[in-house]
């Protein structure tokens, strides 16, 4: 008989148990990237050989999954965010962690390997009963970009997600100042805290967080143009004001007509007399544009508190914030300004985007596109 947990002569791995059985063990990196152990067992030390021998040849081959069963849903999302997300900003990585709180209750307790397109569509029907159409797209989005890591990482051999049927997205409505509107919205801010800003924001299509991260060494009057390279955002998790770059990391040159020029330079003015009204407590240590009247940086919930204020005094209670950034478009490609330079200065991705969401309101293009713009302005103001 055998002697109990002896090793079998030039094996090195393989090893009779106490139980009679003989086990070979042997060593592999998981699914996960983790190095891990491995045994195989047999009644025979021929057989177990010959299953390690199996065992390696896959190992070799990268065909070894070993513990991947052992891996959730749950726990892949939560391995991916930690591994694969680490370069988003902020503000996104919040949102795909929301996003994966609310895949969990739904799927986290299936086995990776074992999840079925028919589970990730049945949970797209559910969630569908409780999140807007949007909301819907965004969650599949992250556990569909989560599985094809898994897909890449060889957890699993297709994306289960795949050919999903999605509910339709409608675009969202839009509430832009145009035409008579437009008069009535420059009389409405004159002479409010933020006048500038909410002018500014009309005539160049910036997004509230790149107003709020914008800095006199942005903007060269020698060659009208304003540098959009940074936006101001606050970190969901440490509630501290920081600056990011511009969605997509996409920074952009915004042409600077007349008016708009003068608007900055009557801000500088301002801004100028704060700081000699504050003296010793004024801070303004970024050089920002926008700022309070001790230098201190806006915040974006004050400031939209201020523009729903005037909006309502017209009647546009429905206008938000942001649809200056669609006046801005939709204006622009009704005086004539051809699509690319519109998509040029909103960072779009291309001009096809920019026509399939303001083309319908858009006419033709004519001239150059500063001096057309600066006239409808000064137009505007009277």
């Amino acid at each position: 008989m055998a002697k109990k947990n002896r090793n079998a002569h030039g094996s090195g791995t393989i090893r009779h148990r106490a139980d009679g059985l003989w086990e070979a063990r042997f060593t592999y990196t998981d699914d996960l990237g983790q190095p891990r152990r491995g045994s195989v067992y047999a009644p025979t030390q021929k057989e177990c050989r010959q299953k390690l021998t199996a065992t390696l040849r896959k190992i070799d081959a990268g065909d070894y999954h070993g513990a991947a069963k052992r891996y959730t849903v749950e726990a892949w999302l939560n391995e991916w965010l930690s591994s694969y997300c680490v370069n988003l900003k902020p503000a996104s990585l919040a949102a795909y962690q929301h996003r994966v709180r609310t895949i969990i209750p739904y799927l986290g307790k299936i086995q990776l390997s074992a999840l079925t397109n028919t589970q990730c569509q049945r949970f797209v029907v559910k969630l569908s009963q409780q999140l807007s159409p949007k909301s819907v797209k965004c969650v599949h989005g992250v556990l569909h970009a989560a599985l094809e890591q898994a897909m890449v990482n060889g957890l699993i051999t297709h994306n289960p997600a795949d050919h999903c049927r999605l509910p339709t997205v409608r675009k969202p409505d839009l509430h832009p100042i145009i035409d008579d509107d437009v008069p009535r919205f420059l009389d409405a801010i004159k002479g409010v805290p933020d006048e500038q800003l909410f002018f500014v924001a009309l005539f160049t299509g910036l997004r509230q967080s790149e107003l709020l991260g914008l800095q006199w060494s942005d903007i060269s009057f020698e060659d009208h143009t304003l540098h959009v390279c940074r936006q101001l955002q606050r970190d969901p998790h440490t509630k501290e004001f920081i600056f990011l770059t511009p969605k997509h990391d996409k920074t952009r040159l915004v042409n600077l007509p007349g008016a708009v020029e003068d608007a900055l330079k009557a801000q500088r003015r301002k801004q100028a007399q704060w700081k000699l009204a504050a003296g010793a407590a004024w801070s303004n240590p970024n050089d920002l544009v926008f700022t309070n009247e001790l230098g201190g940086h806006l915040f974006h919930d004050v400031v939209r508190k201020h523009f729903k204020k005037v909006v309502a005094s017209i009647g546009l209670e429905d206008v938000r914030f942001h649809d200056l950034r669609h006046s801005y478009a939709i204006n622009a490609l009704q005086i004539g300004d051809n699509p690319q330079e519109v998509c040029d200065a909103l960072g779009h991705y291309s001009s096809a985007f920019t026509m399939d969401v303001y083309g319908g309101i858009s006419q033709t293009a004519r001239e150059e596109s500063r001096e057309r713009l600066d006239d409808f302005i000064r137009a505007a103001k009277g």
